[in-house]
């Protein structure tokens, strides 16, 4: 869960985090995704009022971005239903809107470990140089 200040206190960080844990089973159960993609919902950030919520998500495997703007569609197409099942699990009097974004962390994240392998290969070793 991203960190973030808030002035009205800690609410939205315990509501972001309660969205977390149902919301993957509302995803996997309602929204019709092609068989063969496999995502997971990395973040849920709520506004300081709990009357919006961004869901980030990573898509597992390989992707490209013409499959990842029809899940990000696709989700989105179904944020009425993903709201209506969150208001039959949580008790709150407002139930925020939800906007699925895409996650690349985990992409830049796999590139950033495989530049920083590529530098170790390309700089000699010390502790070899020093016998």
């Amino acid at each position: 869960m991203r960190i973030q200040n808030s002035p009205k206190g800690r609410r939205p960080l315990r509501v972001a985090a309660e969205i977390l844990r149902e919301i993957s089973g509302i995803v996997r159960d309602h929204v019709n995704l092609p068989d063969d993609v496999l995502i997971s919902i990395s973040d849920v950030e709520v506004s300081d009022d709990l009357s919006y919520a961004k869901v980030f998500f990573t898509v597992l495997g390989e992707q490209d971005e013409r499959q990842i703007s029809q899940i990000t569609r696709a989700l989105n197409a179904h944020r009425g239903t993903v709201r209506h099942e969150i208001a039959q699990r949580m008790v709150m009097r407002q139930h925020p809107e939800f906007r699925f974004f895409y996650d690349p962390t985990p992409l830049r994240a796999a590139r950033i470990e495989e530049l920083l392998r590529q530098a170790r290969r390309e700089t000699p070793n010390k502790d070899e140089d020093a016998l």
